[in-house]
């Protein structure tokens, strides 16, 4: 029975992701870790609060070891406010969380990033997301799985309104349906990559550092 630690439990990705966790028989144990309690309970979710980009209060609410961690971390140019914001949450708070998690055992980090991400990239988004792939490759996990699915489709779910996706989602859609649903860039149901995730998590993979995109998430997620 394994022990999981998860931040960004509370957005659209982290939250499914949470529920499949728990509805699983190999999970002994979930620790979510989040800026604010959770507003769920389960007889094996406990819910921590601490500062997202300080490694010694990630470690003081990770007490005991774990043997997975799962970043759903992520924020919005629009949310964050400004390009610092931005790469406080998107590449300090990831790097500061699977440091915590490292120093408590964790073998394996799963992160959900972004298709399309490199530090090489002139889309600064995108620059952000490889940026912090690049960060967690050299901290000594034996196992890295980083997930990069293209838009992700909240089916309407997200509270707040992100009007660049209201207006291209619906078209993407349409597009898709034509050309399939699992091409690269193709919309990936928000459940679908919550399913993958938990699936990578959780499987037996060995190789150091695994890739996986849009068109495996599609069927990872059924």
């Amino acid at each position: 029975m394994r022990t999981l630690a998860i931040a960004g439990a509370s957005g659209l990705v982290g939250s499914l992701a949470l529920r499949h966790l728990l509805a699983r028989d190999d999970v002994g144990r979930v620790i979510a870790i989040g800026r604010r309690a959770l507003p769920i309970e389960h007889a094996r979710l406990t819910s921590r609060i601490a500062e997202l980009r300080d490694p010694a209060a990630l470690r003081r609410a990770l007490p005991e070891p774990v043997d997975v961690a799962v970043c759903c971390l992520g924020t919005t140019m629009k949310q964050a406010g400004s390009r610092e914001a931005f790469r406080a949450v998107d590449l300090e708070a990831v790097v500061a969380f699977a440091e915590a998690a490292r120093a408590r055992g964790a073998r394996r980090f799963v992160l959900v990033s972004s298709l399309g991400a490199s530090p090489r990239s002139g889309n600064f988004y995108l620059r952000t997301k490889g940026e912090a792939e690049a960060a967690l490759a050299r901290l000594g996990y034996p196992q890295l799985t980083v997930l990069r699915p293209s838009f992700i489709d909240d089916g309407g779910a997200r509270k707040e309104p992100r009007l660049g996706e209201r207006l291209a989602l619906p078209l993407a859609r349409a597009a898709f349906a034509v050309l399939g649903r699992e091409r690269r860039h193709a919309p990936v149901p928000a459940d679908a990559v919550a399913r993958a995730l938990v699936r990578l998590a959780l499987d037996d993979a060995a190789e150091p550092v695994r890739v996986v995109e849009s068109e495996r998430l599609h069927a990872l997620g059924r």
